[in-house]
């Protein structure tokens, strides 16, 4: 996983200039297919769930379904960009869309993982300074990181500083998954000092055990695919690689789809049924 929050594909992607040239067929190319099969369709279904219940939705779920868009359209600029070098030598441009599509599902995944965890438009209209600090910390930092990916992408491992940029990449990462959890661990505190105080501990705790569950489910996720998927990939062979980016692929699916779940708009939901004086919450 990378500083965008999806699977590192960075060597897979060098790998394949060279193995799809030679190659007309390579499980790297198929899983990106299958892979943005897989979010079309659970794009498809998360936006007809928003329309449906668009009398309970909130503007937190139409960024979901604006991330899911550009989390397809990533996958699909890169399958286009597979198949023009597996049949031409040169990506004829699908490298550039697949930068800025890349750049965009990067912002917007850690943009709708903070709003998340604040709970803006469902819990409180506004953000507060800390959130703001955060978004301000995070997106210069997306910036950054998508020209350490560029120039990793377009050059080979010979060039030099190429090592560099690789290790910068990797801490632009931990540090942009260690700052998304801050919003999540205020709004526990918070939450928890406002059922001791402000006399609805039974809603509040409600509340809280969400918060506590969306916090270890992004902490398995940065785990999974920042520890495991990386063991994965420095330990198999270029032919078996494919094997750690699908991996990573399924669980970023797994991640979007849970946290549609938690945070689905219906009106029997009760982490959505906030009163007015709730507004400062």
């Amino acid at each position: 996983m990378h500083a965008y929050g999806e699977p590192n594909l960075i060597h897979t992607r060098f790998a394949c200039k060279i193995g799809l040239v030679a190659d007309d067929y390579n499980p790297s190319s198929v899983g990106v297919q299958a892979a943005f099969i897989l979010f079309v369709v659970a794009g498809v279904m998360w936006s007809a769930v928003v329309v449906v219940a668009r009398r309970n939705a909130h503007r937190i779920h139409v960024f979901m379904i604006i991330l899911g868009l550009f989390k397809a359209l990533t996958l699909l600029s890169q399958f286009g960009m597979f198949h023009l070098i597996r049949t031409t030598g040169h990506p004829d441009g699908w490298n550039i869309a697949f930068y800025i599509f890349t750049f965009m599902r990067g912002v917007l995944f850690f943009t709708v993982v903070i709003l998340i965890g604040t709970g803006w438009s469902y819990m409180k209209p506004l953000l507060g300074d800390n959130e703001k600090r955060i978004l301000l910390f995070v997106i210069p930092l997306q910036v950054f990181a998508e020209v350490a990916i560029v120039i990793l992408d377009e050059n080979s491992p010979a060039v030099r500083n190429w090592f560099t940029w690789r290790d910068v990449f990797h801490v632009v990462d931990i540090i942009c998954c260690c700052a998304i959890l801050f919003p999540i661990v205020w709004s526990i505190k918070h939450l928890k000092e406002a059922a001791e105080t402000d006399g609805k501990a039974a809603r509040n705790l409600v509340k809280m055990k969400l918060f506590r569950q969306f916090y270890v489910l992004v902490v398995c996720y940065i785990y999974f695919t920042r520890i495991v998927v990386y063991l994965l990939r420095s330990t198999m062979s270029y032919k078996y690689i494919w094997l750690s980016d699908a991996a990573g692929e399924l669980a970023t699916l797994l991640f979007y789809v849970l946290t549609a779940l938690k945070f689905r708009p219906h009106a029997d939901n009760p982490y959505f049924a906030v009163s007015a004086e709730d507004v400062d919450v």
